[in-house]
């Protein structure tokens, strides 16, 4: 055996339990990629919740407000903007989690149900692609946060770094050292798989939220009140004006988290029963991020009463408060909440970003990935996106925010119309894993051309506005009609989607099994398997065990 060969066998993830399903050169299925095992379905409601109420109190939520109030909305107005946001992308959440908590499957295979084995790798690869550049912005506010702590323990040692970058860099020497002190310290992380990463959700529910409440307590308690919240306003608005900059709000709030709800898959998966993956996520989610983006604003009221300048990014507004407060107990404060603050962002990267990166991988290059070595690099690619760049103006942060909904939004609104109407709950998951044409799920040559042509209307009537985000000149109702992203590029969609498969149903099973019932989640009480699959799950038969006994196992394993 050659020494590249010994490298490559070394190289490969385990294999497949569908394995004899493997028909063609293709290899849909690995150790990430196949069911969750009965032993690592372990996540709980209060996981979920503590997941959503913790990954939604970070500095993206903090600094929204910002944004939001650039526009020309009031306090109130922003604030509203962003519980409506987080309403309506919590319910398509809901939604996009029920598939996937029934069968057990991730991202990258649950996909394959609404778009085909080969079309699910574009949007694989688009989702990667997004979450590696949310990655990337995160990584720069904890950056941010890690220079105030460096300030808090080094004092002008640190400040005093002298800046040997030129301006057109966006960014210092001070800032670009920071960033790689926490780029560092969170590679570690990265090395953790998701089914054994619910402490850290927990962890930081407890300490992330208490942090910025004492935050926005401390400043308020010294302006004694919000302060006059007019002052925040840069802009005075006619009603009509003001229509289109509150949905340009609700759209950008809203392109914040549309990737989590596109991502959730690699979450609900691991759910021990699938209502886990409902209310739980609906509540932790609008309520952390509605209050997370209030936070940001009256602060910024507040300190901007009491020292004449409204410091929307909450390292700047730490470095207020050592500039005013430079003592002991001061510095121990904020090194206290930077660093609280900085596991908060590790633990929404991993969550969030690196584990659906980790996820595509393995399902773009299932020989050679599984989820740890796509986190790790996830976190390396994100290096090349140069986030100091992208959040360097509130209008570009809007943009940047705005503009995956345009591809993400349509692609949810399939797969939701895909599941929860076109088959009423139904999958076979062996199929998901056969490459070959008898698989149901492959369509035409590999691709749900039904699914590609409504996902691609439901962008082309939103993205021609994407221009007029950074042209003032643009058309003005294209513009409009980018506001209107979220709901517009959805409503499209789903309603296309839905068309096409009247005209031109899509299969069910396999032709084996074609008169199968199709009652709502008829599958759901077999994990998606029919009595003649003869396929390992963990350690169990499937063929003779149902869902409940399996349920029941867990339970024993967790008592």
């Amino acid at each position: 055996m050659s020494v590249l060969t010994k490298i490559d066998n070394a190289l490969r993830t385990k294999e497949s339990i569908f394995r004899e399903t493997q028909v063609d050169d293709k290899k849909w299925g690995n150790e990430d990629l196949d069911p969750t095992p009965p032993q690592a379905r372990l996540w709980t409601h209060w996981n979920y919740f503590a997941f959503f109420w913790a990954v939604s109190f970070n500095p993206i939520a903090w600094n929204t407000g910002s944004s939001l109030i650039s526009l020309g909305l009031l306090w109130w107005q922003a604030t509203l903007a962003a519980v409506t946001a987080t309403m309506l992308t919590g319910t398509m959440l809901m939604l996009n989690s029920r598939g996937p908590s029934v069968y057990h499957v991730g991202f990258p295979v649950y996909l394959r149900l609404s778009t085909g084995m080969y079309g699910s790798l574009f949007f694989v690869f688009l989702r990667g692609i997004v979450a590696i550049f949310f990655f990337g912005t995160q990584s720069y506010y904890a950056g941010q946060l890690t220079s105030v702590l460096l300030r808090c323990a080094f004092g002008h040692k640190w400040t005093d770094v002298p800046n040997h970058l030129p301006a057109s860099s966006g960014t210092t020497t001070q800032g670009a050292t920071a960033f790689f002190v926490f780029w560092f310290l969170q590679l570690g992380f990265m090395l953790i798989h998701p089914s054994r990463s619910r402490w850290l959700y927990t962890v930081k529910s407890l300490l992330a939220p208490p942090v910025l409440l004492a935050t926005f307590a401390f400043i308020v308690g010294k302006a004694h009140g919000l302060g006059d919240t007019s002052q925040l306003q840069t802009k005075r608005l006619s009603s009509s004006a003001l229509g289109w900059a509150f949905m340009t709000g609700v759209n950008s709030v809203s392109g914040s988290i549309i990737p989590e709800v596109t991502s959730n898959p690699d979450l609900a998966r691991y759910a021990a029963h699938p209502r886990n993956t409902t209310w739980p996520q609906w509540v932790g989610l609008v309520l952390a991020k509605s209050l997370c983006t209030f936070l940001g604003i009256g602060s910024s009221s507040a300190v901007k009463t009491i020292w004449g300048t409204a410091y929307w990014n909450i390292w700047d507004l730490y470095n207020a408060i050592l500039d005013h407060y430079w003592h002991a107990g001061a510095r121990t404060a904020i090194f206290l909440a930077c660093a609280i603050q900085i596991l908060a962002v590790v633990a929404t990267n991993l969550a969030s970003n690196a584990l659906p990166v980790g996820s595509d991988l393995s399902g773009l290059f299932p020989r050679y990935f599984n989820i740890v070595r796509g986190q790790v690099l996830c976190a390396v690619l994100a290096l090349a996106t140069v986030p100091w760049k992208i959040v360097a103006s509130a209008a570009s942060f809007l943009t940047f925010l705005g503009s995956y909904l345009c591809f993400l939004s349509p692609l949810v609104a399939v797969m939701v119309i895909d599941y929860f109407v076109v088959r009423r709950g139904n999958a076979h998951v062996p199929s998901l894993y056969n490459g070959a044409p008898i698989s149901p799920y492959w369509y035409t040559g590999g691709f749900n051309i039904r699914a590609f042509v409504a996902w691609a209307i439901g962008v082309a009537v939103v993205i021609n506005g994407l221009a007029g985000s950074f042209h003032a000149d643009y058309n003005i109702g294209s513009k409009h009609l980018y506001s209107l992203g979220l709901l517009l590029s959805f409503t499209v969609a789903a309603l296309l989607y839905y068309v096409f498969n009247l005209v031109w149903p899509v299969p069910i099973y396999p032709a084996n099994h074609a008169d199968a019932p199709t009652t709502w989640e008829a599958m759901k009480p077999t994990d998606g398997y029919f009595p003649d699959d003869e396929v390992i799950v963990g350690v169990e038969a499937v063929d003779g065990i149902t869902a409940m006994e399996r349920e029941e196992n867990v339970l024993k394993d967790v008592v």
